[in-house]
C-alpha cells in the first residue's frame, strides 16, 4: 500500500510539475528584452511548495519532487531555498543537466555568476547539446562580465544548433548590438 502511494504521489507530482512550468525557466535575472512565453495564471507557489513537501515527508528523496520543489522556490524568488533542494537532487542524479543549469541560475540570480558558469559547463559536460545552458551561458558571459566576444562565440554556436530557438531573435538582436559595441572599441 505505501509503495502504491509513494507511486501515485510521484506522478502528481511530475503532472504539477510539467502543468506549472514552461521550458523557460527561472528568468527573472534575464534583462529586460528578452521574450517570455505568455503566462496565462501565476500558479500558487506556497501551495506547491506545500504539496511538494508533503510528498517528500514520506518520501524524502524522491527526485521529482525535490527538482519541483526547487523549481517552486526559484518561481517564488526563494534562491536560497532552490539551491538546496537542487544541490539535494543532484546527490541523487549527478549528471542532471537540468538540475546543473536551474541551479546554476540560481547562482547568477544571487550575483554569483562564476559559480552559475561552473553549473553551465557541467550540464554541457553531461549533455553537450542542452540549449538552456548555452542560452544562460551567453547571458552570464555578456551581461555578468561583459565578454561580448565569448557571448556572441556562445550564442552563434546555440543558434547553429536550434536557428528556432524561443530567445533567438533576442540573441541575434544582442550578438548585432555587441559586434557594433566592440567595433566602437568598446568592451
Amino acid at each position: 500500500m505505501k509503495k502504491t502511494l509513494s507511486v501515485a504521489a510521484a506522478a502528481v507530482v511530475v503532472l504539477l510539475t510539467a502543468c506549472s512550468r514552461t521550458d523557460e525557466r527561472h528568468e527573472p535575472n534575464i534583462p529586460a528584452g528578452v521574450e517570455h512565453g505568455a503566462k496565462s495564471e501565476t500558479p500558487y507557489y506556497y501551495g506547491l511548495i506545500e504539496e511538494y513537501r508533503g510528498v517528500l515527508s514520506g518520501d524524502p528523496d524522491n527526485l521529482p519532487a525535490i527538482v519541483g520543489l526547487g523549481n517552486a522556490y526559484a518561481d517564488s524568488g526563494a534562491w536560497q531555498e532552490a539551491i538546496g533542494q537542487y544541490e539535494h537532487a543532484l546527490k541523487l542524479d549527478p549528471r542532471n543537466a537540468d538540475v546543473h543549469t536551474d541551479l546554476g541560475v540560481a547562482y547568477r540570480s544571487l550575483g554569483m555568476p562564476d559559480r552559475a558558469l561552473a553549473e553551465y559547463r557541467k550540464a554541457l559536460e553531461y549533455e553537450p547539446g542542452h540549449l538552456n545552458a548555452r542560452f544562460y551561458m551567453g547571458i552570464v558571459y555578456a551581461y555578468d562580465f561583459k565578454n561580448y566576444p565569448v557571448a556572441i562565440h556562445v550564442w552563434e554556436e546555440l543558434l547553429r544548433l536550434a536557428p528556432n530557438h524561443p530567445q533567438a531573435d533576442y540573441m541575434r538582436a544582442n550578438i548585432m548590438t555587441f559586434r557594433k559595441t566592440l567595433k566602437k572599441g568598446h568592451p
